[in-house]
């Protein structure tokens, strides 16, 4: 939707992204001000500009301005029920807004763009007021404005109550709440790093501590300077400081230093800061989704994993926060690991490693014990697909049946219970039966019915949801059985038909149907983890849309994600 100058759009997205783009050389630097029912800021805390990004409640953050672009976030949700209204607002150091060029706002939450306002032909202004969001019968919604200050940034401010220091043209930031930034020791991809604020900018030559040769990455204390920390990333001491806050005053919240409620007769600890429940709230639910990148990319190893959890450390926000959040992101991993693995059919034992090594990284970080059960249920799948795929490559089972006729040489591998399909003009026909495999020949044994057919005449076994599929060079070979598990009826026939053509695979060699590594990760990430047909998270895989042996592509838009028991009631439609 486009809006023009004064109208309005409904917004019910939880969160936001507002974006300002323009297209001259000038800069614009954006501003959000929080305003009660009076119309007015509570506070200089109200006042989010690029001094200070971050609202105290973190339901609003100025990301750090790119040439021609800025973003802000709002988490509308978390906005306090005292703001009535945010006004989006914007200011020049040079020129006016009518020396902007192709000035635009838009508005986007996870599904894409909501709205956007075109602002053409803008006054001749230093600073203007671009859109707001204000509340109306407990919903959000926006509204373009466009109209602005002669005055600049002073005169904006003023207006809506701030307190402008006279040497300064923008508030005093409070040293009690200081932005919080990414560690700076290469962010986790996707995370852009806020400006550090001027107050705690370094003395010109400040003592540098001693570090230890295994120190982690950390706050410590600057030497002769107790009311300060420094940042130490692990290798090297950056420029970033902050307060040291005392840690035994149960008044004072450690974290920010801000006074918190202490219950009288001693009833229980102190409360929790509502300042930080709120900021590191925001904070975690960024960090989810910088670590699901991590380990969708490259596992719980590595230095992008190891920064992720230096960033905790750099919000001061305790490890057993990150360990609480990191549970179910390690299960959706783990179930990820098990049906990318099953994607192809077989398990190498490579894979079947990868997963263990992964299941016991997993477990420094997280506490895994309540999932134990599901845990447990994925290494049967991940053992059971191994032993498949040992029985395809020619590890073949062997069976004694007496009352069975067989040649001297002749070794048995399989005899199940069968139902052979047929499927002709007047429709499907079904016969009861025996199938058999053996060293020397496949054969099926029913009422009516009978099919003997040596190896050299098969040309493929698969297994298909509960029947097993099998390709002959003549049409009466040729035929669909369905048997009680055919997974594993097809792997021993699929294993005998290789070593009697000596088509034993090579370890890693893969047939037609694998998928590789680049359509498996898109299809699962448009499907969002999730069987397509019931929602479930659970024992996932693979399904071609269009069968593959009906000529179904193994592509993206042929491929979808459906839990085992879905993926067997296609099979019994189709």
């Amino acid at each position: 939707m486009e809006l023009t100058r004064g109208a309005n759009a409904p917004v019910n997205s939880a969160a936001v992204s507002l974006v300002l783009r323009w297209g001259s050389g000038r800069e614009v630097d954006p501003q959000a001000l929080l305003l009660d029912e009076s119309g007015k800021i509570r506070g200089n805390d109200d006042f989010v500009f690029f001094n200070a990004p971050r609202h105290p409640s973190g339901a609003v953050v100025l990301e750090e301005s790119a040439s021609g672009t800025a973003t802000m976030r709002l988490t509308l949700t978390a906005i306090e029920p005292a703001v009535h209204k945010v006004v989006i607002a914007g200011s020049v150091e040079q020129g006016s807004f009518r020396d902007i060029d192709a000035l635009t706002l838009t508005v986007r939450d996870t599904t894409g763009v909501l709205l956007s306002y075109p602002l053409h032909g803008s006054d001749a202004v230093t600073a203007m007021v671009l859109g707001e969001f204000y509340r109306r019968n407990g919903d959000w919604k926006f509204r373009a404005v466009g109209q602005g200050w002669s005055s600049g940034l002073r005169g904006l401010a003023e207006e809506f109550g701030v307190e402008v220091d006279d040497e300064e043209t923008a508030p005093p930031v409070q040293a009690s709440a200081p932005p919080l930034v990414a560690p700076p020791s290469a962010p986790v991809s996707g995370y852009t790093p806020a400006p550090a604020a001027a107050s705690f900018a370094p003395p010109a030559a400040p003592p540098v501590p001693i570090p230890a040769p295994d120190m982690p990455a950390g706050w410590y204390s600057v030497p002769g300077d107790s009311a300060r920390l420094r940042w130490w990333s692990g290798s090297v001491w950056t420029e970033d400081y902050r307060p040291a806050f005392p840690v035994d005053d149960p008044a004072t919240c450690p974290r920010c230093g801000r006074p918190r409620h202490v219950p009288r007769f001693g009833a229980g600890g102190p409360a929790a800061c509502r300042w930080c429940e709120a900021e590191v709230s925001g904070l975690l639910e960024s960090w989810r989704g910088q670590v699901w990148q991590v380990l969708a990319t490259g596992g719980p190893s590595g230095p992008a994993w190891e920064e992720a959890w230096g960033m905790l450390r750099f919000h001061l926000i305790s490890e057993n926060t990150g360990r609480e959040a990191l549970r179910p992101l390690a299960i959706a991993h783990l179930e990820r690991v098990v049906a990318f693995a099953f994607a192809d059919g077989e398990i190498d034992q490579s894979e079947l490693e990868d997963f263990e090594r992964t299941i016991t990284t997993l477990q420094k970080y997280t506490d895994l014990g309540m999932a134990a059960q599901h845990i447990e249920g994925l290494r049967q799948r991940m053992l059971r697909g191994r032993a498949l795929t040992q029985v395809k490559v020619g590890d073949l089972p062997r069976v004694e049946r007496p009352d069975l006729h067989l040649e001297a040489d002749e070794l048995l591998y399989l005899d199940v219970n069968a139902t052979q399909i047929r499927y002709l003009a007047s429709g499907p026909k079904q016969a009861s039966g025996r199938l058999i495999g053996s060293s020397k020949k496949f054969r099926f044994v029913g009422d009516g019915a009978g099919v003997e057919l040596s190896w050299a005449k098969m040309v493929a076994v698969r297994h298909e949801y509960d029947t097993v599929v099998i390709q002959a060079t003549t049409a009466r070979g040729g035929g669909t059985y369905r048997v009680p598990d055919a997974e594993y009826v097809a792997a021993v026939l699929e294993g005998a038909l290789r070593v009697a053509k000596r088509l034993v695979l090579a370890p890693g060699q893969r047939d037609s149907r694998a998928v590789p590594q680049d359509v498996k990760a898109r299809v699962w990430q448009r499907d969002g983890g999730r069987c397509q047909q019931c929602g479930d998270n659970q024992y996932l895989e693979f399904d071609h849309i269009i069968p593959w042996s009906q000529g179904g592509a193994t592509s993206v838009e042929n491929l979808q994600i459906l839990c085992r028991k879905c993926n067997q009631q296609k099979g019994a439609r189709i």
